[in-house]
């Protein structure tokens, strides 16, 4: 089994090695940080299952750190718990508010702060399956229209609140249907799978493919710009060229928006990548592109 990995942040050194070494004792794989800024930056390049941070720290205090890991990672996808001296019901308020997941006091017993690890670890590999089972594209592996949905509404809403940015790609393949009436369905699944396996392979760990139906497709790339997301197009328009399913070779239409345009909506937003899918398609069928 895997190490599971935690990060500590606190500005401490007698608090750092204390807990490292609780943690380290039972299993765990530990990293730790001194300061908000420095464990921002730890996260923004490494994957953690949990964060235990302390609240009272100079320069950034726990809860700014909190609401700012906030802005990357959801409640249910990375659990942080605060390590503090009081649990005063403003503290404890307070805390909830900027995102944490729970408290443990400083001079608990370690066995209990193993344990709230332990509950917060479970509870996030069991939400994390229950997505899988439940936004998962059959055929394909890809995400569903389902959860497409639901992460351009969290993406749209966090890049509102926060002001972070994203952009989205939507392509359509090209001969699917010509593929499933001559050679059959199978052999129309096959192209299915086999775009979605070499896309995946080029998209970064942050970046979602979806399959919204039939032949479409949405990658979802956070922080990132308009430049880069018309690479990431390109690779995997480029990459896909290379598949041949029985005699027909594969290509896609592609369209993109990124949320730097300002849309009122995430509705206006995927409207616009869908029309810019097509015109870029009708493109396609003239032989400019």
């Amino acid at each position: 089994m895997m190490e599971e990995k935690i990060l500590i942040v606190d500005d401490n050194d007698d608090e750092l090695k204390k807990d490292s070494d609780i943690l380290k004792e039972v299993g765990y794989e530990v990293f730790c940080c001194k300061s908000g800024s420095e464990a921002l930056e730890y996260l923004n390049k490494n994957p953690v299952e949990l964060v235990l941070l302390d609240v009272n720290m100079p320069e950034m205090n726990g809860y700014d750190v909190c609401l700012n890991i906030r802005k990357q990672f959801p409640l249910d996808n990375l659990p942080i718990i605060f390590l503090t001296n009081c649990e005063d019901s403003a503290s404890v308020s307070q805390g909830f508010q900027s995102g944490a997941s729970d408290f443990v006091q400083k001079s608990s017993a370690p066995d209990i702060l193993l344990a709230r690890i332990g509950v917060h670890l479970r509870l996030t590999r069991s939400l994390r399956n229950l997505r899988d089972i439940s936004l998962t594209d059959d055929l394909t592996g890809a995400y569903n229209r389902r959860h497409a949905i639901f992460s351009l509404r969290e993406l749209f809403a966090r890049s509102k609140r926060y002001g972070t940015q994203f952009s989205m790609i939507y392509f359509d393949l090209n001969g699917l249907k010509k593929v499933n009436d001559q050679y059959g369905h199978m052999a129309g699944d096959l192209l299915l799978r086999s775009v979605v396996s070499v896309c995946e392979k080029l998209l970064r760990e942050s970046d979602m493919l979806f399959r919204m139906g039939g032949d479409e497709f949405m990658v979802l790339c956070p922080d990132t710009d308009l430049k880069g997301t018309v690479v990431c197009a390109e690779r995997m328009q480029e990459a896909v060229k290379s598949l041949t399913i029985v005699d027909q070779t594969v290509a896609f239409a592609y369209g993109i928006a990124c949320s730097t345009e300002d849309y009122k909506d995430m509705d206006e937003m995927l409207q616009s990548a869908d029309s810019s899918m097509y015109e870029c398609k009708r493109k396609m069928r003239e032989g400019r592109t």
